[in-house]
């Protein structure tokens, strides 16, 4: 009987190692289905909001959400839309729903411009992020 207990053994040594060879190979993969889908409910959000900025531009006379109240203005009762969504650029900065307009270039947040300047129009929304996707584009280029 000592023979089969020496076996019995290195069978579980061979599955063990088996399953480590298989996490090793998958997890990788997994963790990139993940920020991939995270980056794609980025990129949905971000058009969910210019249409609702477009939709307020629509009802009120071709004027913009003011400065300080941007956020307030288009998640009041789920007019425009229900609430402001998330923002994540992974693996860059952590989940956000906050509007900055004042962006740094890389805080991570939705930046919304105000008015007219050399670069954006007024009423423009985009990720203030200068990190790179998994597809290699610059996220404040979306």
């Amino acid at each position: 009987m000592p023979g089969k207990s020496k076996i019995n053994f290195i069978e579980i040594i061979i599955a063990i190692l088996i399953i480590l060879l298989v996490t090793l190979v998958v997890y990788p993969k997994f963790l990139d289905i993940i920020r991939k889908s995270n980056e794609a409910a980025s990129r949905a959000n971000l058009t969910a909001l210019r249409n609702a900025i477009a939709v307020y531009y629509g009802e009120n006379e071709g004027h913009f959400p003011s400065e300080n109240i941007v956020e307030e203005i288009l998640s009041d009762d789920g007019k425009y839309i229900k609430y402001i969504p998330e923002l994540y650029c992974p693996p860059y900065h952590n989940p956000t729903t906050e509007i900055t307009t004042k962006p740094t270039g890389d805080s991570g947040k939705w930046a919304y411009q105000v008015e007219d300047s050399q670069d954006r129009q007024a009423g423009e929304i985009w990720i203030d992020c200068n990190q790179k996707d998994s597809k290699g584009v610059i996220w404040n280029t979306y």
